[in-house]
């Protein structure tokens, strides 16, 4: 009884879960919602990060991005690498994670080691990627060398750079996903494996008809996350390419910040920014509710 009211049960568990729900949506709504609204705003103003004020200009930097060939050119490469890497790192984990989800007296050191590298600084890694690398004295060209073999100017190959860009994204990123898909396949009731070893399946006939069909939230998760965070590629690119060859291995999400840190242009940078926001949202968006029509 308070104030003459009486408070249900449900009343109590729901203040207790507004409680633990308001510091995450503080949180969310000073680094998620407001950057976002105010990188709308910039992508209608001309701004160079330095003046007193932005200066109004509407649609003018979203008219450019639609109207020059350049920009979709970055859109479509950062859309095909960060599918590429979607498609490699969750097939990838996923075969990680039935290795690891077996009993044997190392299975520890091997999940820790599988997942150590996520924990590592992207500048420090990226750093040692690159010395290896270097020509034509690198490791990776030395090796070439001692087997015969015609060195690689590694950073004037535009196949090479973007396969380096993958490789180096995937390593980084399989650990979480392998984690998660354990975490999934641990919680499959073990009773199922045993009907269905009475039955006479075979191991992948398991994997078809058990575990596929039991991972389909964890997938869906992984997924989700997988494209939001391939379509936000963009330390990768800067410190191992750079960009290059030519500026052949360049994405939207390395132009933005090119347009807005060095080029000053940070009504150029919103507008590309919000534009690249849409679309991910869209992306994720249709696969969950594809995901999710599946289930129905």
């Amino acid at each position: 009884m308070k104030n003459g009211k009486t408070i249900t049960r449900h009343q109590r568990h729901a203040k207790i879960a507004y409680r633990i729900i308001i510091p995450f949506l503080i949180y969310i709504l000073l680094w998620n919602l407001i950057p976002m609204v105010y990188g709308l705003y910039l992508g209608l103003t001309e701004y160079n990060g330095l003046a007193a004020k932005p200066k109004f200009i509407g649609l003018k930097n979203f008219q450019t991005f639609f109207t020059q060939s350049a920009y979709y050119t970055l859109l479509l490469r950062q859309v095909w690498m960060g599918a590429l890497c979607l498609l490699i790192n969750t097939v990838l984990s996923f075969f990680i994670a039935l290795a690891l989800n077996v009993n044997y007296r190392t299975r520890g050191f091997f999940r820790s080691a599988v997942y150590v590298p996520c924990l590592a600084a992207t500048s420090v890694t990226t750093a040692i990627f690159v010395s290896l690398l270097e020509s034509p004295n690198g490791v990776a060209d030395t090796i070439l060398k001692d087997l015969g073999m015609k060195p690689i100017t590694w950073s004037y190959s535009q196949f090479w750079m973007t396969f380096w860009i993958i490789f180096y994204f995937v390593w980084k990123n399989l650990g979480p996903a392998a984690i998660i898909w354990l975490g999934g396949l641990q919680s499959i009731d073990q009773s199922l494996y045993d009907a269905a070893s009475v039955d006479g399946a075979g191991h992948w006939q398991k994997v078809k008809y058990i575990t596929i069909p039991g991972l389909k939230f964890v997938a869906t998760y992984i997924i989700l996350t997988g494209i939001i965070g391939t379509m936000q590629m963009f330390d990768v690119v800067m410190f191992i390419s750079a960009g290059s060859p030519y500026g052949k291995t360049d994405v939207l999400m390395y132009r933005i910040y090119r347009d807005g840190i060095v080029n000053f242009n940070m009504g150029m940078a919103g507008a590309e920014s919000t534009i690249l926001g849409i679309i991910t949202s869209a992306f994720a968006l249709i696969y969950y509710f594809y995901s999710t029509r599946q289930d129905e």
